[in-house]
């Protein structure tokens, strides 16, 4: 994320890993995960840079199938709420804060790179893709999540933060042809992708355990409308 962007971050740690303790941040992590690990399986042992890597959810999750995790961020109050559940995990997780579009690690480091909703927000994206596949080994894998520019919770947001002062103001949304030509052009192939989160965030409480029956729907009959997108390619 471009220092801004990280700014705008910093007072929304907490408030930020609350959201995900609500019925409806339990389902939407559960359906952008099992978007992500649908596409990639790494090995136990291997090393991952989870960049952009904010309070630590994919992180902690890595490093919970046996990976060996380095968390990177911008953020100073992200990556001290991502230690601390880090510690709480007992797992052992390198944070380091830093910017993707200039990475304190040697080329071919890395087994596998993720970056889950974190290129929208970056400075430089062209130059955060280069600098990832400057870490990457041959062969390794990137998974780039995004919030899809044409998904329903993306276009709601795009709605409100013309009124509302938010981190989403300035954010520059992607589609899935953008991030396939993006990916494409610096040099990953064997491009494949998966969506979640098809519906709009307009019930709580109990009343979101129905969206389960939207997102059936939404997945089956309309994906490319999917707000998350989990897109993987291999480092040729």
């Amino acid at each position: 994320m471009p220092s801004e962007a990280s700014s705008g971050f910093d007072g929304l740690a907490a408030a930020y890993d609350r959201w995900y303790e609500t019925p409806l941040g339990r389902l939407v992590d559960r359906l952008e995960k099992d978007a992500v690990f649908t596409l990639v399986e790494p090995q136990p042992g291997n090393l991952v840079l989870d960049l952009s890597c904010g309070t630590g959810i994919y992180a902690l999750a890595l490093a919970q199938r046996g990976l060996r995790v380095v968390g990177a961020d911008l953020s100073e109050p992200m990556l001290r709420l991502a230690q601390a559940k880090a510690r709480q995990a007992g797992v052992g997780i390198a944070f380091v804060q830093a910017d993707g579009s200039t990475l304190p690690f040697r080329p071919g480091t890395f087994d596998l790179v993720t970056v889950i909703l974190g290129l929208e927000f970056a400075a430089e994206p062209v130059k955060t893709l280069e600098e990832i596949r400057r870490i990457l080994k041959p062969g390794a894998t990137l998974v780039v999540a995004i919030l899809n520019r044409s998904g329903l919770w993306t276009l709601w947001r795009r709605f409100k933060r013309l009124f509302v002062p938010s981190v989403w103001r300035h954010v520059r949304f992607l589609g899935l042809e953008e991030l396939r030509r993006h990916m494409e052009t610096h040099g990953f192939r064997q491009l494949r992708w998966r969506g979640a989160v098809h519906f709009l965030p307009i019930l709580t409480g109990r009343a979101a355990r129905c969206l389960e029956r939207c997102e059936a729907f939404g997945a089956r009959w309309m994906p490319a409308r999917a707000t998350f997108l989990a897109m993987c390619g291999r480092r040729a």
